[in-house]
């Protein structure tokens, strides 16, 4: 349900809902949010950085900073730089490092610049380095034909308390996930192995049905005429199939056992 907000632009009533303010036009009257410090703010106060994937089908992304966050996160400059030797005055280019010789006379110059990491932050997009970054957790990440653990790395500034707390609630969400998905495995396992016994116990009881006639009747017949088994050929043809219905079940099962 929509409610009369202050616009933090011009100081207005605007609907929480508005995407326009009537009044000084702005298409954030309820202002942004910094991607750093994750602080509401007047978009006119704000810079704006925009990365168009083009024909991708990734979307695009819009951040928006405080000009101070973005001074501290954006310290780290990768790729070539250039200074001036202090001594001769002699013009270098140089790659990202934290100190270079000056190739005239010679001079060590500290450039001021931290060692770089691998990886940007995870949430500003920004270069990190070892002095201002913090591990955030590890997630696994598909490589080749396998999996791999990787670790999420963030500017300390940009590790707020909201997304600290954000992080505590996702990790708990995940562990009563993984708890759910392990009791759904567990029931769906105990039912495949229910169904299977089922099926093991109608195999074994067919196949003992049809191996005690085949077999174990016609057996008890010939072991009674030929060599007198039983008192009629009735009652050894019946010991004869329960008998054998009762080994080819059992076997059934011993060979189930060890499949």
């Amino acid at each position: 349900m929509a409610s009369l907000l202050q616009c933090i632009e011009c100081g207005g009533t605007v609907s929480s809902k508005a995407s326009r303010c009537p009044r000084c036009s702005t298409k954030y009257p309820l202002g942004v949010k910094c991607t750093v410090c994750c602080k509401l703010f007047k978009r006119s106060e704000a810079l704006k950085f925009v990365r168009d994937y083009g024909e991708t089908r990734q979307p695009t992304i819009v951040r928006f900073f405080h000009h101070a966050c973005y001074k501290q996160v954006s310290q780290v400059r990768i790729g070539r730089s250039r200074t001036s030797c202090p001594v001769c005055k002699h013009g270098i280019e140089f790659d990202t490092s934290n100190s270079v010789n000056c190739p005239n006379c010679g001079h060590h110059i500290l450039t001021k610049l931290e060692k770089p990491s691998f990886a940007p932050c995870c949430y500003c997009d920004f270069p990190l380095n070892t002095r201002l970054e913090v591990a955030i957790k590890e997630v696994p990440r598909q490589f080749l034909d396998g999996w791999i653990t990787e670790t999420l790395y963030a500017h300390k500034i940009c590790y707020t308390p909201e997304r600290q707390e954000e992080e505590k609630r996702q990790q708990k969400k995940e562990q009563i996930n993984q708890i759910i998905n392990k009791k759904r495995q567990t029931k769906n396992f105990r039912l495949r192995q229910s169904q299977n016994n089922q099926e093991a116990l109608a195999v074994s009881i067919i196949l003992g049905i049809v191996m005690g006639i085949l077999v174990g009747s016609s057996g008890g017949v010939i072991l009674h005429y030929i060599l007198g088994f039983g008192s009629t050929w009735k009652s050894a043809a019946l010991w004869g199939f329960c008998s054998v219905s009762l080994l080819t079940i059992v076997t059934v099962w011993i060979a189930r056992l060890f499949d």
